[in-house]
């Protein structure tokens, strides 16, 4: 199964087996928290319900959301589950599946879905030779049986910094190896590249993965499970990044 970025949005196109549209940490209601410290911010779910209606049907015929499509933890506030309804259902209208794999945030959601969306535990699902899962808790044993394996949580990012010293912070994706021997001391097979997908809501920029001050969270991370040294970098629109610590020129592949 060919795992493809789409050009310009955070989300992943998987081809074959019916094809699949993935999509990560879309924190429906964090615009609540964002007013409780000051800030007027409207409501991104509106922006990211089109995003997504315009994704469906290229080559993709279901949708997964890899964990937390909710921000409040760990209750459903009234607002969320107004939002988390209409979102769900418009996508359960132009998709043929629609799945939630669970997230940290994602706790008390299943009183929010509407029927027919699939929801999924957070150790993860297999589709073909692909293994899914948010990143938060360590991921099943049928996860790492898989050839690659694609993951949420961490909200990769770049930190951008310009000759004046301005900085700006990019969303990005990840491809890097796993180190099999930790891997295995844990799992009986390990997979050949890790995927981490950037987060979908507009609002969250994310962690640097080339800034000592970023903390990347989840066991893959805290057990050394990730060999850093090989990870592979690219902006949304295709930029193609050095490694994490040499980013100061970025080129096009």
């Amino acid at each position: 199964m060919d795992l493809e970025p789409v050009p310009d949005v955070p989300a992943l196109r998987m081809k074959g087996e019916g094809g699949w549209i993935v999509v990560a940490d879309l924190h429906v209601g964090i615009e609540v928290q964002l007013r409780r410290s000051g800030f007027s911010i409207p409501s991104q779910m509106p922006r990211m319900m089109t995003s997504l209606e315009a994704l469906a049907g290229r080559a993709a015929d279901n949708l997964m959301i890899l964990g937390d499509l909710k921000h409040r933890i760990p209750s459903v506030g009234h607002r969320e589950d107004k939002e988390i309804r209409e979102l769900l259902g418009r996508m359960l209208e132009v998709y043929r599946r629609v799945v939630l794999v669970a997230g940290n945030h994602d706790g008390g959601i299943s009183s929010a879905l509407p029927e027919g969306c699939e929801a999924l535990s957070s150790r993860g699902t297999r589709v073909g030779k692909v293994g899914l899962f948010h990143g938060h808790v360590w991921p099943s044993e049928q996860v790492m049986e898989a050839q690659q394996v694609v993951m949420a949580h961490v909200h990769p990012a770049v930190l951008m910094v310009d000759s004046l010293g301005t900085r700006s912070t990019e969303k990005c994706w990840v491809r890097t190896r796993l180190n099999e021997e930790r891997v295995k001391e844990r799992y009986g097979s390990s997979p050949g590249q890790l995927v981490i997908v950037p987060a979908f809501n507009p609002l969250l920029t994310g962690t640097p993965v080339n800034s000592d001050k970023g903390s990347m969270l989840g066991p893959f991370f805290n057990n050394g499970l990730v060999e850093m040294r090989s990870m592979k970098v690219h902006l949304l629109d295709g930029t193609y990044l050095d490694r994490p610590a040499r980013l100061s020129k970025p080129r096009r592949e």
